[in-house]
């Protein structure tokens, strides 16, 4: 993102969903920042991937009964939580900021494939608190129809 222009004119608060502007918190306080639309998405990957590797967050499986204990606290499920609604903020910014640029570039059908595949695995789970879908409604009411006539046989 460094080097891209476009990007880079973003300013903070920009390049969000319509009525919602994402804040960056790492955790470590309370303080939230407003940071451009490209900026969140750039936090957001880099958290995720430092959460994903700190073997305290999630063990390796050398030490299976560890892993075990970790993935069954309730700190483990909070956590994954944020990662999902993180990741969906994510995608509310590449659809509302991006999204006619990837269809012109004919990358349209992969995103809505990746997103519908991402929606049928935090249905299936309940990942995602209904706030946090309302900005992607639009697209998520679909995608969700279709997983729950999917998961009855029709």
């Amino acid at each position: 993102m460094a080097t891209d222009p476009y990007l880079k004119s973003f300013r903070p608060g920009e390049g969000f969903p319509s009525g919602v502007e994402y804040r960056w918190s790492d955790g470590s306080s309370k303080e939230t920042v407003s940071v451009s639309a490209p900026v969140y998405i750039e936090k957001v990957l880099h958290w995720i991937a430092e959460q994903i590797n700190d073997e305290t967050k999630f063990p390796d499986d050398e030490d299976e009964s560890e892993a075990l204990r970790v993935f069954q606290t309730p700190q483990f499920a909070a956590l994954c939580g944020q990662i999902f609604r993180r990741l969906f903020r994510a995608y509310g910014i590449i659809y509302s900021s991006f999204f006619g640029t990837l269809e012109a570039l004919g990358m349209a059908p992969h995103l809505n494939t990746c997103f519908k595949h991402f929606m049928f695995f935090c249905t299936e789970f309940g990942l995602l608190p209904e706030r946090e879908i309302e900005p992607l409604e639009v697209l998520v009411k679909p995608i969700r129809k279709q997983y729950y006539s999917a998961k009855q046989g029709k």
